[in-house]
């Protein structure tokens, strides 16, 4: 059902493309059918063009409907499906530009990727930033998150976590959401993390902001330090 939903917003724009054609050929048929029923001189030719006009009619009915439906679908559903359900998308690296290791050289060492640098860029955007926890922090227990998630057709936010090491991601390492919201928030509590399900260390933690179309700003990154709870 979410992918349904998801699937929705991303192809709004097709549907309602779709749709418009759809109305343009029920409305050149409606107009057509009651030009003849105007110049029919039988009443059989005027009831049969009765019919074919009613059923341009249900037709221009169900594409307004549809296209109510998907205006619902995209603008408050699928942006409330938790953002644990939404894929996170992470970088992926071409096996054809690793070059191929030298003669004699170990193929572990050879193939290995290099873990990508935090950029925390993102949280130059007024409009999407954290304020709290702040860079290089050390944490503990129940953290509040707070911050402004406010970009144009805001959609929802979500804050998540990936494990560090060296100031940076290993290369097979998974965003794990925390939690999200959909109503958008300035200068205020985003929400909370309770770092006590986390095993302490070095972590990045980011707040990613998406609009109604699916786009999303930079991401507002920082690292943390969570210390042991109690």
């Amino acid at each position: 059902m979410e992918e349904a939903l998801l699937l929705v917003q991303t192809y709004k724009v097709w549907i309602y493309l779709a749709l418009a054609l759809a109305a343009v050929v029920y409305l050149r048929v409606g107009w057509r059918r009651y030009r003849w029923r105007e110049k029919a001189v039988f009443g059989l030719e005027r009831e049969r063009a009765d019919q074919e006009m009613k059923g341009a009619i249900g037709m221009l009915a169900l594409v307004v409907g549809t296209s109510v439906l998907t205006f619902f679908v995209s603008t408050f559903l699928a942006p409330a499906v938790p953002a644990a359900a939404r894929p996170t998308q992470i970088p992926t690296v071409s096996l054809l530009a690793t070059a191929p290791p030298a003669p004699g050289t170990d193929f572990a060492a050879a193939s290995s990727i290099p873990p990508a640098p935090l950029d925390n860029a993102g949280c130059q955007n007024p409009l999407a930033t954290l304020t709290s926890p702040q860079e290089g922090a050390s944490v503990a227990g129940l953290v509040a998150i707070t911050g402004t998630a406010n970009t144009e057709n805001f959609a929802f936010y979500k804050y998540e976590y990936v494990p560090i090491s060296g100031g940076a991601p290993s290369p097979e390492a998974v965003w794990r959401a925390v939690s999200a919201g959909t109503k958008p928030v300035v200068e205020g509590n985003l929400g909370g993390w309770d770092t006590s399900l986390v095993t302490p260390g070095d972590y990045a933690f980011r707040l990613v902001v998406t609009d109604t179309a699916g786009n999303a700003p930079l991401p507002c990154v920082v690292t943390v330090h969570i210390l042991p709870s109690g």
